[in-house]
């Protein structure tokens, strides 16, 4: 059957895809984006699918809390990347529970899914990535040790998830989703890029898979990873005047010393060449979709000069910020 999603409280009808139920297996690229305004909720949302790989895209505003009721039949495997808000997922078929908060992510195989979606803020964004069975293990038994263990079970039948707890959405995942979403391409074009994408996607969540196992020094703590979040996640909130050392530490509660070593523990990055590519990857989306100028970005993101802000997007990407615009 068709993707079904469901309100709890009445049962009525929220959302369907009829395209769910033919395998997305299509040698072309298929695409369809839309606005929907329903009694829940004004929402956005995409998807591209291909040769028994799709993408799918989705935010919302909520106009309060809700559960929906979720149900498809087919047999995928799902990445899951929660980019905004916090949902729980429970999955009745599986007899799972995954809570995931905003910026986490994670891998599931389950052969057709029943349950909830709790959507506990009003604001969600969720990016996901599904391969149907054959394409996963075509793709994946030939990669590091995690997913070939992984496709082991898939192979088996048996319904799983990757880690536990879900896994933080390090920049380069958080880079490869948005160039996704701002794919400048067409046609045949599109549908090869889309797929290197896919690829990539699933290689960058093996390696964070990975890097997650590796002991801590710093970040040892749940409290200690949740404070680090809080600074990334403030140092984001703040791009074009980032506080310094100090003051990060002082808003996110910790010492300077555990701020800097949590900090590369935890996102493989300091703390400022986090934010300065995280200010270059944002320019570079809003240059691809002629937002804005480079000299309105050099301005917003806080560069003392356009030449300063041109000579670090060159430097990062290997050509200027007007080219993207041309």
């Amino acid at each position: 059957m068709p993707l079904q999603v469901r309100h709890q409280g009445d049962q009525s009808l929220i959302h369907r895809n009829d395209y769910v139920a033919d395998d997305f297996h299509t040698p072309d690229l298929v695409e369809q984006a839309r606005e929907l305004d329903l009694p829940v909720g004004k929402g956005y949302m995409a998807h591209w699918y291909f040769e028994g790989i799709r993408m799918a895209y989705s935010r919302w505003h909520y106009r309060e809390p809700f559960t929906a009721e979720w149900r498809a039949d087919l047999e995928v495997v799902h990445l899951h990347f929660n980019l905004r808000g916090r949902v729980l997922i429970e999955n009745r078929r599986a007899n799972t529970v995954v809570h995931l908060a905003g910026y986490r992510h994670n891998l599931f195989y389950y052969p057709g899914f029943e349950g909830t979606m709790r959507n506990e803020e009003l604001e969600s964004e969720t990016f996901i990535l599904q391969f149907t069975k054959p394409a996963f293990l075509a793709l994946a038994q030939q990669a590091n040790e995690p997913l070939r263990r992984f496709c082991a079970a898939v192979l088996e039948g048996e319904q799983l998830q990757l880690s536990a707890p879900s896994l933080h959405l390090n920049l380069a995942l958080h880079t490869a989703i948005r160039e996704v979403l701002n794919c400048r391409f067409a046609g045949p074009l599109k549908k090869l890029f889309l797929y290197s994408k896919a690829l990539e996607i699933l290689v960058l969540q093996a390696d964070a898979f990975e890097q997650a196992q590796a002991p801590r020094r710093y970040a040892r703590t749940d409290y200690d990873q949740e404070r680090l979040l809080f600074a990334r996640d403030y140092l984001i909130q703040h791009l074009a005047l980032p506080p310094s050392l100090p003051e990060l530490a002082r808003v996110a509660g910790l010492n300077e010393f555990k701020l800097k070593k949590g900090f590369k523990e935890l996102f493989g990055q300091t703390v400022f060449g986090y934010l300065s590519d995280y200010r270059l990857a944002d320019a570079k989306a809003q240059l691809q979709n002629r937002q804005k100028t480079a000299s309105e970005l050099a301005f917003e993101l806080g560069y003392s000069s356009v030449q300063h802000f041109s000579a670090a997007f060159k430097k990062k990407f290997g050509l200027s910020p007007t080219s993207l615009r041309q």
